[in-house]
């Protein structure tokens, strides 16, 4: 049975294995299915590599083809497959790569993660080396959360010792802070 008039390749010695058809068939079809492949991707060696796909597959599937009354249509969706299946890995692998991309700190990223350490680093030391009342009430505003009213209460100090506590505090650290950004960044 002749498939394709064009081409007068005989599906049926195909579908038995005839290499002899099989070459015609590569013949005939493998330039228009790189042509082809080329205008869809832009790139030559993706293109001639999907084209040994098709043919490939082809030649596997070959007992089907004895059932091909298009065998150019049939060729062009073995190629639509092979080029799907290729997008698809493609796809996969540019997402898995942006996913480990965002999970990846950059190198912008880690240095300022340095620099967070070490500015964490030196509000601990210059928090330690406050009296220990300016510490206790420092520590009860920022890390406890506590309103000033409520530190004046659980204290039984004034309000005005709490704001000045706290403003002396964070004076204290602004200046040690200022220093390390001179050093780290002069």
């Amino acid at each position: 049975m002749k498939a394709n008039i064009s081409t007068d390749i005989d599906t049926l010695a195909l579908s038995n294995g005839s290499v002899k058809e099989f070459d015609r068939l590569y013949a005939s079809f493998y330039p228009k299915v790189k042509s082809f492949l080329i205008g869809m991707l832009g790139n030559v060696d993706d293109a001639e590599d999907l084209a040994q796909d098709t043919f490939v597959n082809l030649w596997k599937g070959r007992k089907s083809l004895s059932d091909v009354h298009n065998l150019n249509a049939y060729v062009y969706q073995s190629v639509k497959h092979v080029l799907y299946s290729f997008i698809s890995k493609r796809k996969e692998i540019f997402n898995t790569d942006i996913e480990v991309a965002y999970d990846m700190p950059s190198s912008e990223d880690a240095g300022c993660m340095v620099y967070i350490d070490e500015l964490q680093t030196l509000i601990d030391h210059v928090v330690n080396e406050m009296p220990p009342q300016r510490k206790l009430v420092f520590s009860m505003s920022r890390t406890e959360g506590m309103g000033i009213e409520e530190i004046s209460e659980k204290l039984g100090i004034s309000k005005r010792t709490v704001e000045t506590h706290i403003s002396t505090a964070l004076s204290t650290l602004r200046k040690a802070v200022s220093t390390l950004v001179v050093l780290l960044f002069c």
